[in-house]
């Protein structure tokens, strides 16, 4: 009888442990998720930083050497 309980508990236990287990899993393949999608993000933030960087390059560069920009440039954006 108490055989038959012992089992039956550490069958339980089996249990419980496969489920925190496959829990764990899941949390680690979210997590893996959430960092590709910031790695993502923050490419995204470098190439506009770059981005910003060039146009102001421009900029400088067109008032120190007193070049007038096109106003009907489609790029111009201000």
């Amino acid at each position: 009888m108490i055989l038959a309980i012992l089992s039956v508990v550490s069958g339980l236990f089996s249990v419980a442990g496969k489920i925190f287990e496959w829990l764990y899993a899941v949390k680690m393949v979210d997590a893996g998720r959430v960092q590709e999608r910031l790695d993502a993000l923050n490419e995204q933030v470098r190439d506009a930083q770059i981005a910003v960087a060039a146009r102001e390059a421009v900029r400088a560069a067109t008032v120190r050497d007193g070049v007038s920009i096109d106003e009907r440039d489609p790029f111009l954006r201000d």
